[in-house]
Parts: C-alpha cells; sequence; structure tokens
C-alpha cells in the first residue's frame, strides 16, 4: 500500500510512519521543517500549500493526517479541507484522521470528565477547539470520500497494548492512549477501510480486559 502522511513529525505520526514502513508499506509524508523521517519518501512544505499537498497524495491509496495541536491548531480544520481538495482532485478515497476526543459527535456521552478537558482547553488553547469543531463540521459534509475521525485522550509513550478499546466512551483528563495503539489503529483502518464516516474514539485501559 501506498500510504500518506500528514503530521508525521508529531509524536503520532512518527509511529504510524514506522508502523506502516515496518508492514512494508510506502510512506510518502509532507514535512514542514528540516527533519526526516528515515525510511520514508519527504515532501518538503505546508499543510495549507494545494501544491506541496497535491504532491504528496498523488498515487498513494489512503491518506493518514494527525495535523494541528497546540503550536499549530489553525492546521486542524484548513489543512484537512486542503487534503481533501488534493483527494477529491485525483487523489486516493481514503481518509483517516487523529484528533482529540472533545470534538463533538451524535450520540457522545456529555459527562464530567469531558466537561472537564474543555474547561482545560479553553484555557490552555481556545483556539483548538474552535478549529477541532470546524473539523469535526467539516468532515461530517463529506460524503464524497471515504473519511474516518480517530478520536483520542492525552497519548502516552508505549507498545501497542493488544487490548485498547475502539469505540464511543466517556473519557475524561484520567484517560489515555499509547501511542503505540494509535499507531496500530491508524495503520489498520487505512488497511481495511472500516469504519466508514464514523469518529469513534480510542483509549488504552489501566489493565487489559
Amino acid at each position: 500500500m501506498k500510504l500518506a502522511v500528514f503530521g508525521g513529525a508529531g509524536l503520532a505520526g512518527t509511529a504510524t510512519v514506522r508502523l506502516a514502513l515496518e508492514r512494508g508499506h510506502h510512506v510518502r509524508a509532507l514535512v514542514r521543517g528540516p527533519g526526516t523521517l528515515e525510511g520514508a519518501e519527504v515532501v518538503r512544505g505546508d499543510a495549507l500549500d494545494p501544491d506541496a499537498v497535491a504532491a504528496t497524495v498523488a498515487g498513494a491509496d489512503a491518506v493518514v493526517s494527525s495535523l494541528g495541536g497546540y503550536r499549530g491548531p489553525g492546521s486542524i480544520d484548513a489543512g484537512t479541507r486542503t487534503i481533501a481538495a488534493a483527494m477529491r482532485a485525483g487523489g486516493p478515497d481514503r481518509l483517516v484522521v487523529l484528533q482529540g476526543f472533545h470534538i463533538d459527535f451524535p450520540g457522545d456521552p456529555h459527562n464530567p470528565g469531558r466537561r472537564l478537558v474543555e474547561a482545560f482547553l479553553s484555557v490552555r488553547c481556545r483556539p483548538l477547539l474552535g478549529h477541532g469543531q470546524a473539523l469535526g463540521e467539516l468532515l461530517r459534509q463529506t460524503s464524497d470520500l471515504s473519511w474516518t475521525l480517530v478520536r483520542v485522550p492525552l497519548i502516552a509513550d508505549g507498545p501497542a497494548s493488544g487490548w485498547a478499546r475502539l469505540g464511543v466512551f466517556a473519557l475524561g483528563p484520567w484517560s489515555s492512549v499509547r501511542v503505540g495503539d494509535v499507531a496500530e489503529t491508524l495503520v489498520r483502518l487505512a488497511e481495511d477501510g472500516t469504519r466508514v464516516r464514523e469518529a469513534p474514539m480510542l483509549y488504552t485501559p489501566r489493565r487489559g480486559r
């Protein structure tokens, strides 16, 4: 499989690139800074640059994006919009996106733990909330691409656990997910094409169940 990756220099993105390469996939990653991703084909540029994004998705079978975060919240929705446009213009149909579980979708529990996370983010990085909700709205209105939004709590170090859970849960500030579980889930969803137009949450329970 040929995989296009955005946000590959981050914690989750780096783990995703590494795992995809280990599974024998060809990886092309858009990298904004001077860094390299060993074993991957690197395209230099920004996710808001249509030409760089088009060069990254060209010939790919699937796209994985973990854009955004505290240092670049604007790319969460704007970058995804640019990626979607490039996919429509001749790229692949499959898009797997990683973001926080605070992004609201129908059927979500609005438990106290979630409200605590939202309150923390409103102080720590208020734009993250707005751009995250804009991403959710963008994807809900996208019916011509096979997208999946994987929503996660705090990402912690650690290999794949073998007992991560994917679904809709009452998560909170006490919840976390191992980066190995994130990478395994993103690559698997890109491979098998399941959970189309769904936004499941992913977390790693403290004990396997």
